[in-house]
């Protein structure tokens, strides 16, 4: 088995991905390399690369691009300057294959990137619209803004985020949240449907363009990190592919920097009083 045949696997069974467009294509090595274990990760980051080497990978599946550009093109100056420079090197010298499988698992039904967050978050019995593989409208018992967004908090710890960003009054109650992953929203379409939070990400909704004008529509708004929020999805890649090859070793590779937050004083305290 090698690349190729994977990566044919996955394609064949996403009948919704251009093939002539599709960023999802061998980013570095050689794809006819025999494969017997492989490591699947959000990001190309160099320590995940240097952690498949160590775990003697022969194949790397990233979702998001090698060096930093959605289409990875080969003469991007980025590679010849560093941290790009390194990584290249790196890849010539040790063979790695690198594949991105990022318009395939985007919409891969219930275990992709968008049903594997909502299954994170702990929402899936919940949701009540999930056509959109982007976006899922959920119901929950109705709790306070506040303790939801503790909910988030607690669920996305183990994924290297220690804390969520939240727009609206902590007391509100809310009990229809809307789930988007990465760049895919939600937004007024969920509002429209009667979503009263909307849990986004940082690099899909900036705060002037979309979550000051959501808050002003009536939502209120949580906020995590693109990565955390399609995590769930890359596990559940690396666990699809060993089931669904079983001659292959399989590991989830988790090496990127975790972003974490120093709160003041005062607002430390004032959230410790909330909680007596």
């Amino acid at each position: 088995m090698n690349t190729n045949d994977i990566r044919e696997h996955l394609l064949s069974n996403a009948p919704w991905v251009d093939r002539s467009k599709t960023v999802d294509t061998v980013k570095a090595g050689d794809a006819t390399r025999e494969v017997r274990t492989v490591g699947v990760g959000w990001i190309a980051s160099i320590g995940n690369l240097r952690k498949a080497v160590d775990l003697g990978c022969e194949l790397f599946i990233t979702h998001e691009p090698t060096y930093w550009h959605h289409y990875d093109p080969p003469d991007d100056p980025i590679r010849a300057v560093e941290p790009g420079l390194t990584k290249r090197k790196f890849l010539e010298e040790t063979g790695l294959v690198v594949y991105r499988c990022h318009d395939v698992w985007d919409s891969w039904p219930e275990i992709g990137i968008g049903g594997s967050w909502v299954e994170w978050l702990g929402l899936a019995d919940g949701a009540v619209k999930g056509d959109d593989p982007w976006h899922t409208l959920c119901k929950i018992k109705p709790v306070t803004l506040r303790e939801f967004a503790r909910r988030m908090a607690e669920k996305i710890a183990p994924l290297g985020e220690d804390s969520v960003s939240v727009i609206g009054d902590p007391e509100r109650i809310v009990s229809r949240p809307a789930v988007g992953v990465g760049y895919g929203g939600p937004d007024k379409d969920m509002v429209d449907l009667g979503a009263d939070v909307l849990v986004v990400c940082y690099d899909g909704a900036t705060y002037w363009q979309v979550r000051e004008r959501l808050a002003e529509l009536g939502a209120a708004v949580i906020c995590v990190e693109h990565g955390t929020s399609e995590s769930p999805g890359m596990i559940n890649l690396a666990k699809y592919l060993h089931e669904t090859f079983l001659e292959l070793t399989t590991h989830y590779l988790d090496e990127h920097p975790e972003t974490w937050t120093v709160m003041s004083k005062a607002r430390a305290a004032a959230d410790a009083g909330s909680d007596r």
